[in-house]
């Protein structure tokens, strides 16, 4: 259903691809809006599992990180097909004790992830916030005429940035500097937190579901952001420990304290927020390599799928 191969994977594309898993999967998976864009495209939620616990995955803050949203989609197909094949395997395998074959270890560890993937959706329900900033998105995809709006459009382009670069969603904001937190700093007199759709939609849904986790995905360097200068030090250590859990499934780097905010830079991350006012763990994983060019390339999709669903998998455990 998800195709990977697809050389552009558009917002009309991710609404449908939507549809199509929740017809399928409806038993464990539900879709609805969470909010409306500046140039009025929903920002939609998957809720998958049966869970009453509950961890939030984000990806598509920033517009011009085109890999994460089709990979987040891919990994919400993938899991449900494991949860709803569980049975199946198992039964297969119980057959093929009684008449073995040279493919019975595959099958052995296909149930057995099968296993361990049901048992994630039964204690936790995940929330998948796969493109927040659909309007950037589109932008950065396609170009500039994606913004319906013309007064929108013609303040995009006074920017006089290349369409493939476009970091902001569709009134120039950078959403991952635009939430309320300790290290928030206002960049000029018409700079407000928390002034944008796509910043109030992923704070409602916090609120809403008091998860036990966050996990926001970015683009470059392969690397996880753990450290909140703001918080205790022993919850900087659960995060530690959760990063170096991460770095051993997928060869991640770890981000040293002190690159928590760029020199100059302002806070104002999806994490710093979910962070203080939730106390919570919440890791910013950057996807891709760190010399990796915009348009990023889409031979990223395969390679980050496999990393992230093992990433997001392991998370369950590591906060319980």
């Amino acid at each position: 259903m998800i195709n990977m191969d697809e050389p552009i994977y558009s917002y009309d594309t991710l609404i449908h691809d939507t549809k199509k898993l929740e017809e399928q999967y409806h038993s464990i998976l539900d879709c609805v809006t969470i909010g409306s864009s500046h140039d009025n495209r929903d920002i939609v939620l998957l809720k998958l599992g049966i869970g009453e616990k509950y961890i939030i995955c984000c990806s598509g803050v920033h517009a011009r990180e085109t890999i994460n949203p089709i990979v987040l989609m891919r990994i919400i197909e993938y899991y449900s097909q494991m949860y709803m094949e569980y049975q199946e395997h198992t039964n297969r395998f119980k057959t093929l004790i009684k008449n073995p074959t040279r493919h019975i270890g595959e099958e052995y560890e296909q149930m057995l992830y099968g296993a361990c993937i049901y048992e994630l959706l039964q204690t936790f329900t995940i929330l998948f916030v796969p493109l927040l900033n659909p309007d950037g998105y589109m932008v950065s995809l396609k170009g500039f005429d994606e913004i319906r709006n013309d007064e929108l459009r013609r303040k995009c382009l006074d920017y006089n940035i290349p369409h493939y670069e476009w970091k902001f969603n569709a009134r120039g904001v950078d959403i991952n500097r635009n939430f309320p937190c300790k290290l928030w700093r206002q960049k000029d007199s018409t700079d407000h937190s928390a002034s944008e759709n796509e910043t109030k939609a992923l704070i409602d849904l916090f609120h809403e579901y008091k998860s036990m986790g966050f996990l926001d995905f970015h683009s470059r360097g392969k690397s996880i952001y753990y450290y909140r200068s703001m918080m205790s030090e022993s919850y900087n250590l659960k995060q530690l420990k959760i990063a170096n859990r991460f770095r051993e499934i997928t060869n991640y780097d770890l981000e040293v304290p002190e690159n928590e905010i760029d020199s100059g830079d302002s806070g104002g991350n999806t994490v710093h927020y979910f962070s203080e006012n939730f106390h919570k763990p919440a890791l910013t994983i950057e996807t891709v390599d760190e010399d990796a060019t915009f348009p990023l390339d889409i031979k990223y999709r395969e390679s980050t799928f496999e990393e992230l669903k093992l990433m997001i998998f392991e998370y369950g455990s590591l906060i319980l």
